[in-house]
C-alpha cells in the first residue's frame, strides 16, 4: 500500500481506537464517581469488591493504556507493527470479555461460597456493561425466559445486548444511555479490529517496524517525500 493511502487508514484507525479508549474511561470514571458519592469507594477496594466487580478499574486502566500507546507511537517510542498487535489484543479482550461477562460469568465473578457478584455488588448497579434488567425488564436472566438461571448463550447475548439495542437506537426507542454507549463501543471495537488487522498487513510502516525498531522509517519514495510533519502520525 502506498504511504498516502496508509496514512488515511491510520488516521481513521486512530479515531476509532481513541473513541473506544475514551468510552471506557468515561464508563469506568463514572462508576468510581458513583461509588465516591455513595461513600463506598473505600469499601469497594478494602472489602474485595474490586476483584468481584472489576469493570471500573479495568476500564480506566485499559482505556488509559490505549491512550498511552497512541502517544508512544506518536513519539516514536513504539513501532507501528507492535502497536497494531497490541491494539488487536486489547480490542479482542474487550469483545471476548464482554461475551464471557454476559454468558459464563453472568454479570459477576463467583465468590468462594458459589454466589455470584454482579448487579449491585458495589452498592448500586456496579457494572461497567449494560445489564439486561435495564434493557428488557429483567426477562432474560436469572429464572427468566431461559429458565433455571441458565447461562445465556452467545447468540442470545448478541441478540439481547447488541442487536435489540441497535434496533432501539435506529427506531428511537427509550433505553438507558449506557446501553446505547455499550452498543457504540462494541461496534467501534469490531471496526477497530478490522482496521488494525488491515494495517498490520498492508501498512509499510508495520513492515519496516517488524524488526523491533520504531517502525516510523518509511520504505517507499512516497513515504520519504511525506516529510517530518507526518512522523508523529499513528
Amino acid at each position: 500500500m502506498e504511504e498516502a493511502s496508509a496514512r488515511k487508514l491510520r488516521f481513521v484507525s486512530l479515531q476509532v481506537v481513541g473513541a473506544v479508549a475514551v468510552i471506557h474511561l468515561i464508563v469506568g470514571g463514572a462508576e468510581f464517581a458513583q461509588l465516591s458519592e455513595a461513600g463506598l469507594l473505600w469499601a469497594y477496594f478494602a472489602a474485595g469488591r474490586a476483584l468481584e466487580q472489576p469493570e471500573p478499574w479495568l476500564f480506566v486502566l485499559s482505556g488509559g493504556a490505549i491512550l498511552v500507546g497512541i502517544a508512544g507511537v506518536a513519539a516514536g517510542r513504539i513501532g507501528h507493527r507492535r502497536a497494531y498487535l497490541l491494539g488487536i489484543g486489547m480490542l479482542s479482550v474487550y469483545v471476548l470479555g464482554w461475551l464471557v461477562w454476559h454468558t459464563v460469568l453472568e454479570h459477576g465473578i463467583a465468590l468462594e461460597d458459589g454466589a455470584t457478584v454482579g448487579e449491585g455488588a458495589t452498592g448500586g448497579d456496579g457494572g461497567g456493561h449494560e445489564h439486561s434488567s435495564h434493557e428488557h425488564g429483567g426477562d432474560e436472566h436469572g429464572a427468566g425466559a431461559d429458565g433455571g438461571g441458565a447461562h445465556l448463550g452467545v447468540v442470545s447475548v448478541v441478540r439481547t445486548h447488541y442487536v435489540e439495542p441497535m434496533v432501539g437506537i435506529a427506531t428511537g426507542a427509550n433505553q438507558a444511555g449506557r446501553v446505547t454507549l455499550s452498543v457504540v463501543s462494541k461496534t467501534l471495537e469490531a471496526i477497530g479490529l478490522l482496521l488494525l488487522a488491515a494495517l498490520l498487513s498492508v501498512d509499510p510502516r508495520a513492515q519496516t517496524g517488524a524488526s523491533g525498531g520504531s517502525g516510523a522509517a518509511p520504505e517507499s519514495p512516497e513515504a520519504e517525500a511525506a516529510g517530518p510533519e507526518d512522523a508523529g502520525e499513528i
